[in-house]
């Protein structure tokens, strides 16, 4: 693998300071070797150097919310389909400079065999962290139509939550998500069986995400420790402190809320759905008291169904800053904080030496203007070019 020298962009470094003119990223094989100015760079040798004037480089973003299997009008019909899907998703997400995805649920164990085919260099795509499958309480949010068999494992009572954990780490789980609400708008799993499921996934040093949408289920997440919650579209003032206070990370998925009830007349025949218009009402005030009491947030989408763009975390972030964050929080929530959530924080989420060399470069500022973000320059992914139009 070749030496690679950037140079010419600002660099924003994902830990909230400004973005710096005049340094020199320098990526040795997958990592970043070192960040200087560009006054001590000196003689290239066999480097490859690119010059990226007028772009602005950043860590690679990181989508913690997908379904990997989700695309089109309805969920695939097989196996092999879910994979191919799988496979295109994941494709289409890297060139976006999505360089890692946190899979929260996809049938037929197919985002694990794509995370192995993506380390192997089998096929091109997104890091994928992933889940394996939901797991649920019987008849619980996962396992109602249309969703297929085997997208959710339903338990019941903590014992077989703890199973239901350990089953999905044999199977190739490198976290674990649960659901403690769904379309009917009632409290799903009892407090022990989710303390069960959360203890069981730190004592097998897993991370736990928690989907919570209605405020009891949220309390729930928060009393048990869950690494991570997803939506928390129903929040209150002293919920939002103790997230703040135990160091909880939000993860507010809040454009597919809007997106479904843009096009309500298409969605609410879907049982699934039937509960997202009560969501709604809370789910941006919800957001905004978690930042206004200094909730970490991260970012993911959640998008499905042909409701938008596997690729949208752009506009998730967008949305985010539309709704109240600062752009810089905004960056910082889909880099360092998405890896943060995802117990890599070591590795990846920075502009940083020794960090793996997953980095985003974009036309313009995203500081200034984040539809800056679709304006794609360059993708590296673990230290190789992957895309971008300044590779053209």
């Amino acid at each position: 693998m070749e030496r690679l020298i950037l140079r010419g962009a600002h660099v924003f470094d994902g830990t909230g300071r400004a973005a710096q003119p005049g340094l020199a990223v320098i990526v040795e094989q997958d990592r970043i070797a070192d960040v200087v100015p560009e006054g001590q760079v000196i003689g290239a040798g066999s480097a490859r150097v690119m010059d990226l004037s007028g772009c602005t480089l950043l860590p690679g973003l990181i989508d913690l919310h997908v379904h990997l299997g989700f695309g089109g009008r309805t969920f695939a019909n097989s196996a092999a389909a879910t994979a191919l899907r799988a496979a295109r998703n994941a494709r289409v997400a890297l060139a976006t400079g999505i360089t890692t995805l946190r899979d929260v649920g996809t049938e037929h164990g197919a985002a694990i065999a794509l995370r192995d085919a993506v380390r192997a260099g089998d096929v091109p795509g997104s890091r994928i962290v992933p889940c394996g499958r939901i797991i649920c309480m019987t008849g619980g949010h996962g396992s109602e139509p249309p969703a297929p068999p085997g997208f959710a494992r339903e338990a019941d009572g903590p014992d077989d939550c703890r199973k239901a954990v350990r089953e999905e780490i044999k199977d190739g789980a490198d976290c674990i998500k649960v659901t403690t609400n769904g379309p009917l708008n009632v409290v799903e799993f009892t407090q022990d069986e989710l303390n069960a499921l959360v203890d069981e996934a730190h004592r097998c040093d897993r991370r736990l995400a928690c989907h919570a949408s209605i405020i009891e289920s949220s309390r729930m997440a928060v009393r048990a420790h869950a690494d991570t919650m997803e939506h928390g579209c129903d929040l209150d003032e002293p919920l939002v402190r103790q997230m703040a206070e135990m160091g909880m990370i939000l993860v507010p998925t809040l454009l597919v809320t809007k997106f479904i009830m843009d096009r309500w007349d298409e969605f609410k025949a879907i049982p699934m759905m039937r509960s997202i218009p009560v969501r709604a009402k809370r789910h941006v005030e919800s957001f905004r008291l978690a930042l206004a009491a200094g909730v970490t947030m991260a970012a993911g989408t959640d998008i499905f169904f042909g409701l938008g763009r596997f690729d949208s975390l752009p506009e998730e972030l967008e949305y985010m800053a539309a709704c109240g964050m600062r752009p810089a929080d905004v960056l910082v929530a889909g880099t360092r904080h998405g890896a943060r959530a995802l117990g890599m924080e070591d590795r990846l989420g920075s502009v940083e030496r020794g960090k793996i060399a997953d980095l985003l470069v974009v036309e313009g500022n995203p500081l200034a203007d984040l539809k800056a973000l679709r304006n794609v320059a360059l993708v590296v992914q673990n230290g190789s070019t992957v895309g971008g139009g300044r590779l053209t």
